[in-house]
This record gives C-alpha cells, structure tokens and sequence, in this order.
C-alpha cells in the first residue's frame, strides 16, 4: 500500500478497503493531533479531535472526489470539526491553561544558539510561542498554523479554509504582527538591552 497516492487509497477506501484506510491513518494521524493540537494547545481535544476527523473521513468516503489535494480534503475535515467543537462549547480556548510542551513528540527545530542552555531556552520559546498561538482570534491562528507551522502554502490554506488567496496573506500578516506583540515580553527578557 506504500506506494499508492493518497488519492488512490481514497478510492480504494470509498470500495470499503480497510488497509487501504489503515495507511491513510498512519500517514496522516500524527500530522491531523499536530494541527490540532496547535490550535487548541489541549491534547485531549487534539486526541479526540483527530479521531474524529478519521470518523468522518470514513463516513463521507462515497462523497468524496479527487478535485484536488486528498491532504487539502482531510485537512478541511480536521478545520471543520474543530470550528463546530468550538461553537458547540461556546467558549474560546483558555489562554490561561498550562502549556503542554510537545505532546506528541513532534519534531522540534533546532535551536540556533551556542549557548549551553540553548534546548531549555528552545523549550521554553516553544512553549511560548504556543502559548501565544493560543492566544490569537480562531481565524488568524487558524492561518497562521497552517502555513507557518504545517507549511502549507497560502493556496493550500485557501482551499482549507475556504477563502481567498489575499484573505491568507492579510491574516498571515496580522497573526504575525499579533504574535510579536504577544511575545515581546520574551523578546526583552532573552535580549534584556544587553545584546552582544
């Protein structure tokens, strides 16, 4: 099953072929908990949250057509449940709830310091930057997950979230300069005016 595309499983999927599913599940599983988790910064809601977009993945296989990327498609499902979730609770993420550093083990990038504590600072900035991804209003951490943090491209983002190109940019724009102002205080604390 390996060297099938995405969109070949899919189909094999729509004719009820379990292994078929199964490889989707494992290509996609741990990326669908990532930008879960990174929007909710709760692992529960990640865990159940990526169970469910596979659920309903499962269901709207007959419905399911090869217009584009099969990634774009279940990357709408994930989006999707999670928006529904958070009208359903009425509530916004609770920016004041611990962070959870790198629940499920994802790969961190390197920090670039020489410094000797440079993976705690790593962890720390993580955690941080998490914290205030968080933070930010649904629409532009949604943006801003998806192509800072999945690396998708603007176009992707668009088709995910069902808006124009420019809308991407315009929010991608405005949760950065949110995030910098959010982290200001970090800025300051690791640079403190001593600067070498």
């Amino acid at each position: 099953m390996g060297t099938y595309t995405d969109e070949e499983l899919m189909g094999l999927v729509q004719k009820q072929d379990i292994s078929a599913f199964e490889e989707l599940l494992r290509r996609y599983e741990q990326r669908v908990f990532a930008f879960l988790w990174r929007l909710s910064a709760n692992r529960q809601e990640a865990e159940d949250g990526t169970q469910e977009t596979f659920l309903r993945l499962w269901k709207a296989r007959v419905r399911y057509e090869p217009t584009g990327k099969f990634s774009t498609y279940l990357f709408q499902i994930a989006k999707n449940h999670f928006l529904h979730e958070r009208q359903k609770q009425g509530r916004r993420v609770d920016s004041q709830q611990p962070s959870v550093r790198n629940p499920a083990g994802l790969a961190e990038e390197p920090a670039s310091s020489d410094r000797a504590d440079s993976p705690v600072l790593a962890g720390e900035l993580q955690a941080a930057v998490a914290e205030a991804t968080a933070r930010l209003p649904e629409t532009l951490r949604l943006v801003y997950v998806l192509t800072e943090q999945e690396g998708m491209s603007y176009k992707q983002a668009a088709e995910i979230l069902d808006c124009p190109v420019g809308t991407v940019g315009s929010r991608k724009v405005e949760a950065v300069r949110r995030l910098r102002g959010l982290l200001q205080r970090y800025r300051d604390e690791l640079l403190g005016g001593n600067e070498r």
